[in-house]
């Protein structure tokens, strides 16, 4: 689920307390992201959809969230049909918690 690899390179550069700030920033930001790729689906904008879906996935990767960027990149390169991009999205949304309480979860066993 998480690059536990990638987090503990991270953690080696800038410590627990480092580590904990960009996890802080991206639980800042990514209710912003899924909003605004929620709203291109209502308007029906593929190609900004995958832009979005882009995004999202480096913001993914760049937290340890392997998982979640897989989706994303599935999203952004692969072919997809509005309503299975809805149904992604929803499945996307549901599973973000969990993944981002196994960082914190990960960051407290450090």
């Amino acid at each position: 689920m998480i690059d536990e690899r990638l987090l503990t390179q991270y953690a080696d550069l800038m410590g627990s307390a480092g580590v904990a700030d960009i996890l802080t920033t991206f639980d800042d930001n990514v209710a912003g992201y899924l909003d605004h790729i929620g709203w291109l689906v209502k308007q029906r904008d593929e190609n900004a959809v995958r832009r979005q879906a882009h995004k999202l996935k480096g913001a993914c990767r760049s937290v340890g969230l392997l998982q979640l960027g897989s989706l994303m990149e599935h999203i952004e390169r692969q072919p997809w049909h509005w309503s299975e991009l809805e149904q992604l999205l929803q499945q996307w949304a549901v599973e973000l918690p969990k993944h981002q309480q196994q960082l914190r979860q990960w960051l407290l066993t450090r």
